[in-house]
């Protein structure tokens, strides 16, 4: 490596062990961006269109996102509110960031100015601003050690080399002459070249990057969540980092995959969708309110199914994957065991949703056939979601304490975006030289001992000689993947920052409307329970007041037969023994008439009931059924 890329080491060497990584220089990027927006609600893509316009900056949406939520929000620059960031104006306003830019630019005009003076005044040569600008970059680019080493010294001396040209004679003088003079002109030329190796480490630079972090015959497959933003489904503003994603994996030669179950996923969502346009729902992925918005009807949702396979295949470039074998039984999961994990931990809508996740995640391990890997270029297959509890969940089901930086088989998309990015950043915005340098001076501007710290730093790497130009990358890349790795929420991970801030709002209260529906069906589910549980007990209770009363009854009617009976036998004894009697009565010294009575009553009555076909029987029944009245009332009265 040369001396720059050694610095650019050094820097980062050092910063790491302040507890800074690769975000932390782009975090006054993104809180001037911030605090020029004026929204009072946070949008990643409106912050990062706002990057772009003031720096020509071309930063992922998942990047801004991930500065936003664990840089800003952790310094109290942004707060947490309704499912939404505000910002805090207020606080933003401590960025001196555009004054040191626009001062840093000021002394770089100045600087050019006093060159082309000394070189008039001195050598007689008149030169060009364009020129001396041309040739200053290129002075700093070969001695900005030398420079920054002899800011340190009492005595320095820049030493010239083969190479050197007139112009490089006459800076060289020109630096001198400042230094012995201890000029501001000295102190000017010395932030600029900090800026100028500010810039090194802040940009991708292919004439000092040379080892591109490509992947290596890794198949990354897509959850139906992100191919449904990707499809722009749900809206520009949805699509845009989903399409970021799949440009960075392509330019990293990554092999772009997705498998069947998941088409036929986003095929049943898109059904559920086109059967509920005229509904008043609002589904998960804002597909619906896409839809409407649109003018889309049932037949329009009918030709975008229809079309679905050919627009992931063509258009997006990825291949389908019908299925992937269980032929070697040693790298097969216990789909069991981890659907009941992933059901303990995430929120699935719908059962079949649940079980193509153990679907994708199954296929995932048996195509990694036990590889295990710190980088996700080499890992061999990874599963990409928008989900964060379900990759939550998979990354602790798969933890492995003895290797606990492994790569695991499910990806939030945010996370895969921030790594393929950290080993192939942004390049340098086509802006004037000392623009560049003036923007990294002012974003980062490191106090004076830690500069004395990364020249300590880099005399010790060069003098071990054990750093190539991989190492650049990897010091940019694995303080930053530490944090990212582990997925942190910081409890915001149902805050929205994607999309415009209408789509934001809008979301935020579709959220609330699925909310108040599931609150509804909950409340309409549990009065029904209850219903039927009382509707239960009644027909339960009634059951046993039916038997109890037949039990009841069935007493009393035993007792008024055994009643009846006893009364017929006694009427019975008492008609026979007046029949028997009936000579006796005729001689008993009682009334002629009562005595005709009793004689018609006992013989004669009996003859002409027969004669005539009248049976006493209704009568008994009638003396059994008020006897059965009168005994139930009884057994009422004693025992309920």
């Amino acid at each position: 490596m040369n001396k720059t890329q050694l610095l650019t080491c050094a820097i980062m060497t050092v910063n790491d062990s302040n507890k800074r990584d690769y975000y932390d220089n782009f975090v006054p990027f993104v809180k001037e961006a911030l605090r020029t927006c004026g929204n009072d609600t946070i949008s990643a893509n409106e912050v990062k269109e706002n990057i772009k316009s003031l720096f020509d900056l071309h930063l992922p949406i998942n990047v801004v996102n991930t500065i936003l939520r664990r840089r800003l929000r952790s310094k109290g620059y942004i707060k947490l509110e309704n499912q939404r960031f505000i910002p805090d104006f207020d606080k933003l306003q401590d960025s001196n960031f555009t004054q040191t830019r626009e001062k840093m630019i000021l002394k770089h005009d100045r600087l050019i100015s006093e060159i082309i003076s000394y070189s008039k005044e001195k050598y007689n040569k008149y030169l060009e601003v364009e020129e001396t600008e041309k040739a200053l970059e290129s002075f700093i680019e070969k001695y900005q050690l030398s420079l920054l080493e002899a800011s340190f010294s009492d005595s320095a001396t820049l030493g010239q080399d083969n190479n050197s040209n007139e112009m490089d004679i006459i800076i060289s003088s020109f630096v001198l002459n400042c230094e012995k003079k201890q000029s501001l002109s000295y102190e000017y030329l010395i932030e600029i070249v900090k800026g100028t190796m500010l810039k090194n480490v802040i940009y991708y630079n292919p004439k000092l990057n040379t080892i591109d972090m490509k992947f290596k015959g890794t198949e990354v497959y897509f959850d139906s969540s992100f191919l449904i933003y990707a499809l722009g489904l749900s809206g520009k503003a949805r699509q845009e980092p989903c399409i970021e994603l799949i440009n960075m994996l392509r330019d990293s030669h990554a092999i772009l995959r997705v498998f069947r179950h998941n088409i036929e996923e986003i095929i049943g969502i898109l059904e559920w969708c086109k059967n509920n346009l005229t509904s008043n729902v609002a589904d998960y992925h804002g597909t619906i309110n896409y839809f409407i918005s649109n003018g889309y009807g049932p037949s329009d949702v009918e030709r975008i199914i229809y079309a679905l396979e050919n627009e992931i295949e063509e258009k997006l470039r990825i291949k389908i994957v019908e299925t992937v074998g269980f032929d070697d039984y040693q790298f097969v999961i216990s789909e069991q065991e981890l659907e009941n994990v992933l059901q303990a931990n995430v929120n699935y809508p719908r059962k079949n949703a649940l079980e193509r996740d153990v679907q994708s995640v199954s296929a995932i391990v048996r195509l990694r056939k036990d590889r295990k890997s710190f980088h996700v270029e080499s890992c061999r297959a990874v599963f990409i979601t928008t989900n964060l509890s379900f990759t939550q969940a998979i990354t602790k089901y798969f933890y492995n304490e003895d290797m606990p930086k492994i790569i695991p088989p499910v990806l939030h998309d945010s996370t895969i975006t921030n790594l393929v990015w950290l080993k192939n950043p942004s390049k340098a915005p086509d802006f004037p030289s000392k623009r560049l340098i003036a923007e990294c001076y002012a974003a980062t501007a490191p106090k004076e001992h830690l500069w004395k710290r990364y020249i300590e730093t880099l005399n010790i790497i060069e003098k071990t000689d054990e750093l190539n130009q991989k190492d650049i990358v990897l010091l940019r890349y694995t303080p930053a993947a530490r944090e990212l790795l582990v997925e942190k929420t910081m409890g915001d991970e149902n805050a929205i920052t994607i999309g415009t801030v209408q789509e934001i709002l809008d979301e935020i209260k579709n959220r609330e409307q699925r909310e108040y529906r599931k609150l509804e069906e909950e409340k309409n589910t549990e009065i029904e329970y209850l219903r039927n549980t009382l509707r239960t007990g009644q027909i339960e209770a009634a059951a046993a007041i039916e038997k109890r009363e037949k039990k009841l009854r069935t007493i009393a009617e035993k007792r008024a037969k055994y009643t009846t009976l006893s009364i017929t036998l006694l009427i019975s004894i008492i008609i026979g023994i007046g029949i028997y009697m009936v000579p006796i009565i005729q001689n008993l010294q009682i009334p002629r008439l009562i005595k005709l009575i009793v004689i018609v009553l006992l013989t004669i009555l009996p003859t002409i009931l027969g004669l005539l076909n009248i049976s006493l029987f209704p009568l008994l029944r009638k003396v059994n059924d008020f006897f059965i009245l009168k005994y139930e009332n009884a057994i009422k009265n004693k025992y309920l």
